[in-house]
């Protein structure tokens, strides 16, 4: 019939292309443009060969006549941990230092090769989930069957003597602490790219050791922000900026939507009604500065996207 309208495979293939070409210039440019979050820092890649030589070396050594001693005192501190019991892990503490001490001599030597032989006996029980180390490590996601499938005997490694090293301090539980890079200074380079490869890749719950923390603060400003400089120091080409960006891009997100479970363990704690819009907000500041930036020095949609996503969270 003349007044037909035409069939769709009537149309011809020109105007068909033409079509989808002007729809796609209008929804192309806006999905570009939808926000983006990051959730989670560039990795830095870990080499473990020569962790895992320090490790058998240090199990060469000749070991401390007191080393059954400085294993039941670990042991028992490990067992506290894992019961979160803090005034049995106050006094567990306090007796793992002196006897480690004591039976050492504080000679470097001789705690090395006492701290390999728990280390090892640490990796050896991981298959075994009742056992406190491995009820420790699965907190901190390096056990278990929630374990992110990329961590390696080496971080765990390196975290299991960055955690002796800590815990064999006077008073790690109480009063003065120790920074964690000050730590880090007494462990070998081939440790701390281990604990940073560790600390980048994971996430806040694990690298606090609780499900909901209470306070994401401390997971960016005493873990993740001075890892981020330990491994541009071992890897110029590391992303620095991009990591310290999506740092305070994934705290001001916590600070700024908390979940009724964390909500719930703040509750509990003595740090309620801090200043966690402010300081989102400054966060915020920062990660669309260097999102900013990051744009201006090597145009992209991803970090025009980012950027995007920093600035609708200040507007909310």
């Amino acid at each position: 019939m003349p007044g037909a309208p035409p069939k769709p495979w009537d149309v011809p293939l020109p105007v068909v292309l033409g079509a989808l070409a002007v729809a796609a210039s209008v929804l192309l440019p806006l999905a570009h443009r939808v926000p983006a979050y990051p959730v989670s820092l560039p990795p830095l890649a870990t080499e473990p060969a020569p962790l895992r030589a320090e490790h058998r070396e240090d199990l060469a050594r000749p070991r401390p006549a007191a080393m059954r001693e400085i294993a039941e005192a670990w042991d028992a501190l490990t067992a506290a941990q894992s019961r979160r019991d803090g005034r049995a892990v106050h006094t567990a503490q306090a007796r793992f230092a002196s006897v480690l001490f004591d039976g050492t001599e504080n000679l470097p030597e001789l705690r090395n090769a006492a701290r390999a032989v728990a280390a090892q006996a640490f990796l050896d029980g991981l298959r075994d989930p009742r056992r406190p180390g491995t009820v420790v490590a699965a907190r901190h996601g390096l056990a278990g069957p929630s374990a992110p499938s990329d961590v390696d005997d080496a971080q765990r490694l390196a975290w299991f003597i960055v955690r002796w090293e800590r815990l064999a301090l006077p008073t790690p539980s109480h009063g003065h602490i120790e920074p964690l890079v000050d730590t880090l200074l007494r462990v070998s380079p081939a440790v701390q790219r281990g604990f940073a490869a560790w600390v980048l890749g994971a996430r806040c719950p694990s690298l606090l050791g609780t499900a909901y923390p209470a306070d994401p603060r401390p997971c960016a400003d005493e873990l993740r922000r001075p890892m981020i400089a330990v491994a541009s120091r071992f890897d110029p080409s590391y992303p620095r900026d991009e990591a310290l960006a999506a740092t305070d891009m994934m705290l001001a997100v916590a600070l700024r939507h908390p979940s009724d479970a964390v909500l719930r363990a703040r509750a509990d704690t003595s740090g309620e009604g801090r200043t966690d819009l402010e300081d989102a907000q400054a966060a915020l500041h920062r990660a669309q500065d260097r999102y900013a930036m990051l744009h201006r020095a090597h145009p992209s949609r991803r970090w025009e996207r980012l950027s995007l996503g920093a600035l609708q969270e200040l507007t909310e």
